[in-house]
């Protein structure tokens, strides 16, 4: 029995070696497992963090983007109405009889002026009126109406266009006109 019983020993202590081996192999792995999961956590909560705040970045860029391009659109848009109101009202001027308009701005010349220019549509009109004041009519210009008057030795020009009266006008009054356009309730 002697070497059956040291054989035997020597299987049960090295049973018993293996089991404790395993064990100690089972319990660090459990260990490195547990710690592979919360290294693994942490990541996954930072990548996370990460990709919700680089969500929120791109979402407030969007949303900013979105806003000026609606700003810009508006803008664009009001532009166009007050282009739009200045161009009708142009072409209401242009359409009135300004026969009375024009000989005020004739009479109230200066004593210099002596010569006339207007609009080719304005022309007949012009030159009864400058028949009657003694000034010459010097040619046609390109406008939408009224005159310009000069000296004789072009020293002195007043414009009294309806272009140029109507962009003064509209350059002084754009702030008033887009708030009564546009006023918001």
């Amino acid at each position: 029995m002697g070497l059956e019983n040291v054989v035997s020993d020597i299987l049960k202590s090295a049973q018993d070696e293996v089991t404790a081996i395993t064990a100690e192999r089972d319990s660090e792995v459990s260990k490195i497992i547990e710690e592979a999961k919360r290294t693994g956590e942490r990541t996954t909560g930072e990548m996370v963090a990460s990709a919700e705040t680089e969500a929120g970045r791109i979402s407030k860029q969007e949303l900013s983007g979105a806003n000026l391009e609606v700003r810009r659109m508006i803008l664009n848009m009001r532009k166009e109405v007050l282009d739009e109101t200045y161009h009708q009202a142009l072409e209401r001027i242009r359409k009135q009889d300004n026969t009375a308009l024009l000989q005020s701005l004739i009479n109230a010349k200066s004593n210099n002026v002596t010569r006339v220019y207007s609009s080719s549509q304005d022309r007949s009109t012009v030159e009864q009126l400058c028949t009657d004041q003694s000034i010459k009519y010097a040619g046609d210009i390109n406008c939408i109406g009224g005159i310009i008057l000069e000296t004789e030795d072009k020293t002195v020009r007043l414009d009294y266009t309806f272009d140029t009266i109507m962009d003064e006008v509209s350059e002084r009054s754009m702030k008033q006109v887009s708030h009564i356009l546009f006023e918001q309730a």
